[in-house]
């Protein structure tokens, strides 16, 4: 996704969230292009061969990333989220660039359907993990399906960013939204994805998220 949600099984609020800003991110897509940390995402990813790969992106948003790398000569790509309104902007973004019949979009929460989803080379999570209560499942399932390359970006360990999260939870609970992020031990995160057979490929940041790029060993 395009920014951090929540998880937690609480799709229904998380989906309704993102939807009423979908139009939003699809019109900074459409003007402006990649975010600064998609841009660091892509260099990272960029250093294996994406031609011919397939992509599974995990909180899709309106398709920033895969549709990017399908125009630059990967197969087939996978968009997963929760928002039925990003998944309708990507689609209309796939129609809109003539890949359509190079995407497929899923909506749900990817660690409950991820054994409908095949292995792909490449998966790539923007600013997901923060959206995952449970964590491990998330890192489990999504390495799973990686045969090649895996990135990821996360909240930097910052005073900025832990206030934001602190201060988003907060009022969460006052107003008693369904959703809220969650803030986790990324340098545990990070252990664990090496330990599932990976090697750190690339690794950089910008002021608020930390961007991790991995090679399947």
């Amino acid at each position: 996704m395009s920014v951090c949600c929540s998880s937690g099984g609480s799709c229904v609020g998380t989906s309704k969230f993102f939807s009423r800003w979908s139009r939003w991110y699809a019109q900074r897509f459409r003007k402006g292009g990649l975010e600064p940390v998609q841009k660091y995402l892509l260099a990272g990813i960029r250093k294996e061969s994406v031609s011919g790969a397939t992509l599974l992106d995990i909180g899709c948003g309106v398709g920033s990333l895969h549709l990017t790398l399908l125009r630059e000569g990967a197969a087939r790509s996978i968009g997963v989220d929760m928002s039925e309104g990003m998944l309708r902007e990507a689609k209309h973004f796939a129609q809109e660039f003539g890949l359509q019949e190079r995407t497929e979009y899923i909506p749900g929460d990817f660690t409950q359907i991820a054994g409908t989803i095949p292995e792909c080379d490449i998966t790539m999570l923007d600013k997901v993990v923060c959206c995952y209560e449970d964590l491990d499942a998330l890192i489990r399932s999504s390495t799973g399906k990686t045969k090649r390359v895996f990135a990821l970006s996360h909240p930097q360990e910052n005073i900025l960013m832990k206030g934001l999260f602190k201060g988003h939870r907060a009022l969460a609970r006052f107003f008693g939204w369904s959703f809220h992020p969650f803030w986790h031990d990324w340098s545990a995160m990070r252990s664990q994805i090496l330990a599932r057979g990976f090697e750190l490929l690339y690794d950089n940041s910008t002021i608020s998220w930390h961007v991790l790029v991995f090679r399947r060993i």
